[in-house]
């Protein structure tokens, strides 16, 4: 029963205006506000049972009732002007729960005596009488719950009572009597009593929204209140006086310190010549103020000077404040006070640099940066940004740890701050982004356009020495021009990141100039993004596969699986464009759960080898995957709900997945090994993996990069493959080579002793259909033949 009512509670938002939320003291304050709120209202309460009263009553007038309606009228009046001087007792209260439920209660008692009344002269009354008396109960029930609503818990139970009342008592005799006059004023009833409920809730939600806004405010206040109070007790202010020659008359010692003077020199210097002397050079104009308010005989306020301490050299931040005295109306001298304001200044001070400068590097941020490229005219300025992004910086920070990325960013901008001098700002956007500005004549646009992106380059190639450890990095750079590119300066950031991205793409370690092309393919791209959205929304990308042949059967042992769609407007899209936007998007959770299901059903349809064994069906797993956390149940549970035996499913894993977080990737395949699953490592060679990663994860298979095969010709590549087949021979791993294309790698691979090849030379990745038409065909092909040829040896058994 509880429960249910904690539900009904939490759907019609009672939940939200509950006081017992709220800190004892807090609730205690929202109580007294809403008592006091609804007896404020008093005043219309009564006068409202005052009138409706006997409207409501004589309405039975003549019918044999006359004494009911005679007693209940009195009884009505009586006890509403006992609730109007009650409630000036009530309105003392403290908000204790006890005065709340008192005053819902009498609450409680006044709608039932409203009710009791309809109840008693409803069933004797017709035509108009019957209208007039629902009315008037309507009218009882708004007055009353908007009268109450500073109290929502009274209102609401006052409009429950008067609601369930002003319905039932209609619909009843409705029924009874086949009446339609009854249903339609119950059901007016109804209807009212929603709209006003509606609101009621409403502004109690406000109500409760609006003091939880004030008691944060209060306190946060209160401790502003005592941040302050903590301060005035622990700073100093020092009266001071002069004559009226301007000769200091009372200083404190610490300020004579500052001054330089001493108490003997102190009556005959002028206190106006001693700070003129003492005040560092951008104090200068506040000295002359307080020379102004000195000569006019005038009240100084807030005069701040900095002094410089003997003692060490730093600086001291004075306000002065002061008024000219009198003595029988003549001028007798200033007297003020000195307060030391050094910690204010400073803090002032620091806050504006913050909001121009990183807090790291001292560069200049992001928000300084948007604010000057926003104000470039482009009737008149000419400027460059240079956007630049650092390579390989992640791996400084993995492989040193933050610390030594901290001191290497620093010493970026200073080298970055060495290059460009007083021709250009420097600032850092962020992470490992940095910015350089300039504004230029028209004729130096070219000239400085090649020659400082050269140089940002240089510099940023040259080793850098942190913690004794030499560490070397590259950069790329984005350039764009104003008003070239655009004549927007909000937009010119936009525009250099576009070419960042295709200095990125393009190797990396370069510079590359915005041109407008590059937005036709950032709007490429959304509308690619747009149609993948739909593409996988109603699986439109299919799983195509490609064969894998074993060199020692030559037969077909598998096929991977790879993503492919052919879009009805777009045409055949690469699938290293829409994987990409897949994974930024997150699009890439729904699509690999779809392929990977189409894949094992499509599997399930795969004839045997002549052997008897199955085929193998492999399928890459994206990083994005791997790192969500669940693909391990997802895996397993779509196998359940497909029927595919887990040893005939190979999951892929590129070598990138392995530096992000080894205890994660090793605790993920070995749910998966364990659950009879394949496991093979992607790209392998590629330069993130280590012996000691191939050692340590539950490994069975390894996939040569595609970069040694195209270049398998190539002596080097040829020794790299040997060595990773020889490894793999001795850790019992099986290897596969893909991408092969040409009929040398077949026969080098296969004299290296690759346990598997895969490629174009073999087949294109085939459509489910096509690829089962291939099983059945009995392609094979012959790897102990110089010349490696495709033979038909009629339909697989099964």
């Amino acid at each position: 029963m509880n429960a249910v009512r904690s539900k009904l509670s939490q759907a019609l938002g009672f939940d939200e205006i509950a006081l017992e939320s709220l800190p004892l003291d807090a609730g205690n304050r929202l109580r007294k506000s809403q008592i006091r709120g609804a007896i404020e209202q008093m005043r219309v309460f009564v006068v409202g049972n005052t009138c409706f009263a006997p409207v409501l009553a004589f309405q039975a007038w003549g019918l044999g009732l006359n004494g009911v309606v005679i007693v209940w009228t009195s009884l009505m009046l009586a006890f509403s002007w006992w609730l109007f001087f009650t409630w000036r007792i009530s309105y003392r209260t403290d908000g204790r729960s006890a005065d709340m439920c008192q005053f819902v209660k009498e609450t409680k008692l006044n709608a039932s005596l409203w009710c009791f009344g309809m109840v008693l002269f409803y069933p004797f009354v017709a035509g108009d009488a019957k209208t007039v008396l629902t009315c008037v109960m309507i009218g009882s029930l708004a007055l009353g719950t908007v009268g109450f609503s500073h109290a929502p818990k009274a209102a609401l139970w006052y409009l429950a009572i008067h609601a369930v009342t002003l319905s039932l008592v209609p619909f009843t005799f409705g029924i009874l009597n086949q009446t339609s006059i009854d249903f339609l004023l119950g059901s007016l009833a109804l209807v009212a009593s929603a709209g006003i409920f509606n609101t009621v809730l409403e502004r109690a939600k406000a109500q409760m929204r609006a003091f939880q806004v004030q008691e944060d405010l209060m306190h946060k206040t209160e401790v502003v209140d005592l941040m302050l109070k903590d301060y005035e007790e622990q700073g100093t202010a020092w009266i001071w006086e002069t004559d009226v020659a301007g000769n200091i008359v009372n200083c404190p010692r610490k300020i004579l310190d500052l001054l330089n003077l001493d108490e003997t020199k102190m009556a005959r210097t002028g206190l106006l010549e001693a700070l003129k002397n003492s005040v560092e050079p951008d104090g200068q104009p506040e000295v002359i103020k307080l020379g102004t308010a000195f000569d006019e005989k005038v009240d100084l306020h807030n005069v701040t000077l900095p002094l410089r301490m003997s003692a060490d050299g730093t600086i001291r931040w004075i306000v002065m404040k002061g008024r000219p005295q009198y003595q029988n109306g003549n001028f007798s001298g200033f007297r003020g006070f000195f307060a030391d304001a050094t910690a204010t200044v400073e803090a002032k001070k620091h806050v504006e640099f913050l909001a121009k400068h990183d807090p790291l590097t001292g560069a200049y941020n992001r928000n300084f940066v948007q604010t000057v490229l926003s104000e470039l005219d482009p009737a008149h300025d000419r400027a460059l940004i240079f956007l630049i992004d650092l390579d390989g910086f992640k791996n400084v920070n993995d492989g040193y740890g933050h610390t030594a990325g901290d001191k290497l960013l620093q010493i970026v901008t200073n080298r970055l701050l060495g290059v460009v001098e007083d021709q250009a700002v420097v600032a850092r956007l962020g992470g490992d982004e940095f910015l350089v500005f300039c504004k230029l004549h028209p004729s130096e646009m070219h000239f400085a356009h090649h020659q400082m992106g050269t140089q940002l380059l240089d510099c940023l190639s040259e080793p850098f020495l942190v913690n004794h450890l030499e560490i070397s990095l590259t950069g790329s750079v984005g350039i764009a021009k104003f008003p070239q590119d655009t004549n927007q300066g909000a937009t010119l950031l936009n525009h250099a990141d576009l070419a960042l991205y295709a200095a990125k793409r393009g190797g990396r370690n370069k510079c590359v100039t915005f041109i407008p092309a590059m937005m036709d393919g950032v709007q490429n791209r959304i509308n690619v993004t747009e149609k993948l959205r739909k593409a996988v929304q109603t699986g439109c990308i299919e799983p195509y596969y490609q064969p894998q042949f074993c060199t020692k059967s030559s037969q077909i042992i598998g096929a991977e699986a790879l993503a492919r769609w052919n879009d009805d407007d777009l045409g055949f899209v690469a699938p290293d464009l829409f994987i990409a936007i897949a994974e930024e998007t997150g699009l890439i959770h729904d699509l690999g759960e779809q392929l990977l299901r189409r894949a094992c059903l499509d599997a399930l349809r795969w004839p045997p080898r002549p052997d008897g064994t199955p085929l193998m069906l492999a399928m890459n797993l994206s990083p994005i995957e791997v790192r969500r956390g669940n693909v391990a149940d997802k895996i397993k549970r779509i196998l359940t709900e497909t029927g595919f035996p887990p040893s005939r499913l190979e999951i892929e894993i590129t070598e990138g997945v392995l530096i992000d977080d080894v205890p994660a990737t090793r605790f993920l395949l070995e749910e998966l090994s364990e659950a009879g699953i394949v496991i093979s490592l992607d790209d392998f060679g590629t330069g993130y993996s280590s012996l000691s990663y191939v050692r340590a994860l539950p490994l069975n298979r390894l996939k040569i990069d595609q970069s040694f095969v195209f270049e398998i010709e190539d002596p080097e590549a040829q020794s790299i493959v040997s060595t990773i087949i020889n490894l793999c021979d001795r850790l019992g791993l099986e290897v596969i080579a893909e991408g092969v294309e040409t009929q040398n790698a077949v026969n080098i691979l296969n004299g290296l002793g690759c346990d598997v090849l895969q490629g174009y030379f073999f087949s294109r990745p085939l459509p489910a259909n096509a690829f089962r038409e291939l099983i059945l065909e009995g392609i094979r092909f012959d790897f102990h033949q110089d010349m490696v040829r495709s033979k038909r040896v009629g339909p697989y058994i099964g």
